[in-house]
């Protein structure tokens, strides 16, 4: 699915507009949208070949053992570990549990639309602390 055919990305994707990017927040706690078609098609193309049932896409530390006993990591030499969480509450949760400051929990809350909920969003950390988040697709 195209990325303006996820529901609720389509006013990202105009507020982006050629940048192909949002930012929310401050320096430290900055949320960054990845709106890029390359971006998304990655992360799709992984999907697809882990046709997990997963509604979050989680780039970690480690790949094997317990999703609650690693940390959210950077793209770059990750594993990408699917999640199922049962609303935007539980995703919340999930990423604080990775590691994630509760303030770019707010920002993802805030800005990620059907987060844990009608879109599959995939979260990674940059190396200087920022949450980058890139809708994937809508399960619904």
């Amino acid at each position: 699915m195209s990325p303006e055919g996820i529901p609720g990305i389509e006013r990202l994707i105009e507020e982006a507009g050629k940048g192909q990017e949002l930012q929310y927040g401050t320096n430290q706690d900055r949320l960054r949208i990845d709106l890029r078609v390359d971006d998304i098609e990655l992360w799709q193309a992984h999907r697809a070949s882990h046709p997990d049932n997963a509604n979050l896409l989680l780039a970690c530390e480690s790949g094997s053992g317990e999703l609650l006993d690693t940390r959210l990591t950077w793209v770059v030499g990750a594993a990408i570990r699917p999640a199922w969480v049962g609303g935007s509450a539980q995703a919340m949760d999930l990423l604080r549990t990775l590691g994630v400051s509760a303030q770019l929990v707010e920002l993802a809350s805030l800005h990620c639309p059907g987060l844990g909920e009608s879109i599959i969003w995939a979260f990674h950390l940059e190396r200087h602390g920022w949450l980058t988040s890139t809708p994937v697709q809508s399960w619904t």
